[in-house]
């Protein structure tokens, strides 16, 4: 489809008004933060999911052409492409720029059904809402759950996960239709959260089979908070034999937390090609900075040769300076530590890290 040709044929009528001040943004968000909220849409399971996300990001940031065109990108359909895109209108910055966006839509039809949504908006600016994305309910059965609150017996784990994020989790889950996804959903809260047995119930009961209810239950009992109360999970199973199952289940002694191994304390060669590219490819020093005291933060196993290439990353001898000292603690082999000097211009800054490296020991 040659798109490309309808989209020269309409730039002069869609580039007629930005002189009437509808610009309500200046600055797209910074690269890294953009490809953080990427990857969050691209995570989502399903096309409704996908475009929540992308509208959310569309509603609350400002965005550039670029940007808009790769986040338009990750849709499939045509329809939900043309909805994120109408959504990311309003907040975008270079606005005469935005039939590029026409290219990522694979029919004629909806070329012109955003051409005429923004001929309208032009028309109307003060007539703009942004989207409303209706909030999801959950109705959860109406079981007699435990409260938590005063529970002191018996704990596999600190206290439950607080309410809104428990939400936000069961939401998640709810939104997909596949069991088997719902299924990987919920194995992956339960391994990364304290929760209670009526948060265990509820998010069972999104499970349409009881045996992956029970499944789910056998998963998430090593995470369970109030494990005195696990007798009023019964209530989830109809059928006899699975809530004789699940009875059997839980009348053994109960399993507490596995012993805790730490992994191994490494960047991998891959993953320190990939922070150093994601850092290159910003283009101001200060945004190269921060990006890399987050990576250093976050992975926190460096090894002194790795710290030495980060820091030869910066222009100047002020910048490397402070990340070598910043990057210190989260070192393997901070008895090298000195050779990062090496990555240093002036005999000064070398002098001010042996300085700094005498102080820590």
């Amino acid at each position: 489809m040659k798109i490309k040709l309808i989209a020269l044929l309409l730039i002069l009528s869609v580039s007629q008004s930005y002189a009437q001040g509808l610009h309500r943004c200046d600055v797209p968000m910074p690269d890294y933060i953009f490809r953080q909220k990427h990857k969050s849409v691209v995570l989502q399971l399903t096309e409704d999911r996908k475009l929540q996300a992308a509208t959310a990001i569309a509603v609350n940031n400002c965005l550039s052409v670029e940007q808009v065109k790769s986040l338009a990108s990750l849709f499939i359909d045509d329809f939900n492409r043309l909805d994120f895109v109408k959504a990311a209108w309003r907040n975008t910055v270079d606005k005469e720029n935005f039939y590029f966006v026409y290219d990522d839509f694979a029919y004629f039809s909806t070329v012109f059904m955003l051409h005429d949504y923004i001929r309208g908006m032009e028309a109307n600016p003060t007539d703009y809402l942004p989207p409303y994305e209706p909030p999801i309910t959950l109705n959860f059965p109406l079981f007699d759950y435990p409260a938590y609150e005063n529970y002191r017996g018996p704990a596999n784990c600190n206290y439950p996960m607080r309410e809104d994020e428990f939400l936000r989790s069961a939401i998640q889950v709810a939104g997909n239709n596949s069991e088997a996804n719902k299924m990987l959903l919920l194995t992956q809260i339960a391994q990364n959260n304290c929760l209670s047995v009526a948060q265990v119930m509820k998010l069972a009961s999104l499970l349409g089979s009881e045996p992956y209810r029970l499944s789910f239950f056998k998963t998430a009992i090593i995470s369970i908070f109030d494990l005195n109360n696990l007798s009023f999970g019964a209530q989830l199973f109809s059928h006899i034999p699975n809530k004789a199952a699940f009875n059997e289940f839980i009348s053994r002694p109960i399993p507490g937390p596995g012993p805790v191994v730490p992994p191994p304390c490494a960047i991998s060669t891959d993953d320190f090609q990939q922070i150093m590219e994601s850092i290159k490819q910003e283009s101001f020093n200060s945004t190269k900075l921060t990006i890399a005291k987050q990576v250093i933060r976050s992975k926190q196993c460096f090894t002194t040769r790795q710290i030495t290439d980060l820091v030869k990353l910066f222009s100047f001898d002020d910048t490397r300076l402070e990340l070598a000292k910043f990057a210190y603690d989260y070192t393997t082999d901070q008895e090298n530590y000195y050779q990062v000097a090496d990555a240093f211009s002036f005999s000064s800054s070398k002098e001010e890290l042996m300085k700094f490296l005498e102080g820590k020991r």
